[in-house]
């Protein structure tokens, strides 16, 4: 499970930010930017990151050369991602908001970015009927004609498989990271029970936070995109070989 700190009122990445960076698990955005730069024709000039957490993506994109904003409503994942690029020597802007709420702000102006994403099954964390519609048609207004708007979901496919059994996160002598899986069949919704435990000297220290994401069917996902004035282009897999019905994450590329 990604980043889902995009959206407020959740209460989650708080105490979790500096043990999801630990980690290690903004790797998976590290790769899948990497993937989608090397199937762009050519580096996108202005690239706005929803969902962007400790700023993995983002920052691949500004390496790249692009004018980067990236957006997330945890405080304490900003913090991680404006020390990751002051480290590497990268400019950023960081904006603190909810992904379903922009603000009106001179960084976000309209028609002005060539690619946005919302990457590692940050949209899986949207869980009311209008969310998914409300935060498309805010990247619509955002891209330019052409634009691109690319984003993975967990699949139905994938939750089916989430039958209560524990994933070892990261496992070393300082930090141990379990997730437990579940999909409740009658919600329609997965958890995901994060507990961890970190060393510190001679003591360990437990925490736990739970996630909970939502299954968007291919006709919810194409009735938003068209919401943003966008239309589906391709579904990949994560490696942007083609998905099939079955494959449990898919990723979405759309355009403005």
């Amino acid at each position: 499970m990604g980043t889902t700190s995009g959206v407020t009122g959740t209460m989650i990445y708080l105490d979790y930010a500096p043990i999801y960076h630990a980690a290690g698990q903004a790797a998976f955005g590290t790769a899948l930017a990497h993937i989608i730069l090397a199937h762009q024709p050519t580096t996108p000039r202005r690239v706005l990151d929803l969902a962007c957490g400790t700023g993995a993506a983002a920052l691949v994109f500004a390496a790249a050369g692009a004018t980067v904003v990236g957006v997330d409503a945890s405080a304490a994942m900003l913090a991680i991602a404006r020390d990751q690029a002051h480290q590497r020597g990268l400019t950023v802007e960081w904006i603190e908001a909810d992904i379903r709420a922009l603000p009106d702000d001179p960084r976000l102006q309209p028609g002005s970015f060539d690619l946005c994403t919302c990457l590692f099954d940050s949209l899986n964390h949207l869980t009311e009927d209008g969310d998914l519609a409300n935060v498309c048609r805010l990247v619509g207004k955002l891209l330019r004609p052409g634009g691109q708007f690319i984003f993975d979901l967990n699949t139905l496919a994938g939750f089916k498989t989430w039958h209560e059994y524990d994933q070892v996160i990261f496992d070393s002598p300082h930090l141990l990271v379990v997730n437990r899986l579940h999909f409740d069949h009658y919600q329609q919704r997965a958890y995901g029970r994060f507990v961890w435990f970190r060393r510190e000297g001679e003591r360990w220290w437990r925490g736990e936070e739970t996630h909970c994401e939502r299954a968007w069917s291919d006709d919810e996902i194409v009735a938003a995109l068209t919401a943003g004035e966008m239309q589906l282009k391709a579904c990949r897999t994560p490696q942007w070989t083609p998905a099939t019905t079955d494959a449990p994450r898919v990723v979405y590329v759309a355009e403005r």
